[in-house]
């Protein structure tokens, strides 16, 4: 696995991963998150690659005012907008995305000690995997409308 901070190069890869019509009421697609991130300096989209060098997943790193929600902690990073490509899914690629995610962070994000996250209630998959990465129920609040609960992990 390589997770790569997106720049305009990989545009052609990131427009490629499939997002289940099903999955959208969970996250948005890459696209419009790399869109965002081009407004907002403290958004930052990474691509996630396998071993073959193939495309298969993408989420949003959030910095400050993003993350502000969900930790009182200024060394805090929100982790959102994760999808695995609807053809890559069943593989394990979303467990080695979150595996990886730590030491990523740890690299280009040096000051951060604990990355949150938000999952829908209803997204019993998603909280199982983070559930066995070690990230905890901090609270549940609402996101778009969208009852969540709040998760963590001290790195």
């Amino acid at each position: 696995m390589k997770l790569v901070p997106y720049n305009p190069k990989l545009e052609s890869n990131v427009e490629h991963i499939e997002v289940k019509a099903e999955d959208r009421k969970f996250t948005r697609t890459p696209l419009h998150n790399i869109e965002l991130a081009q407004q907002d300096e403290e958004r930052h989209s990474i691509v996630v690659f396998d071993d073959e060098e193939r495309c298969v997943g993408f989420f949003v790193l959030h910095e400050g005012e993003g993350v502000a929600p969900y930790s009182s902690n200024p060394k805090a990073l929100f982790f959102r907008s994760f999808s695995i490509d609807a053809r890559y899914r069943g593989r394990g690629y979303g467990t080695a995305t979150m595996r990886e995610l730590p030491q990523f962070v740890k690299n280009h994000y040096p000051e951060v000690n604990e990355i949150c996250l938000t999952v829908n209630t209803d997204n019993d998959i998603a909280q199982k995997l983070y559930r066995r990465l070690n990230y905890t129920t901090q609270g549940e609040t609402t996101l778009e409308g969208r009852p969540v609960l709040i998760m963590s992990v001290r790195i």
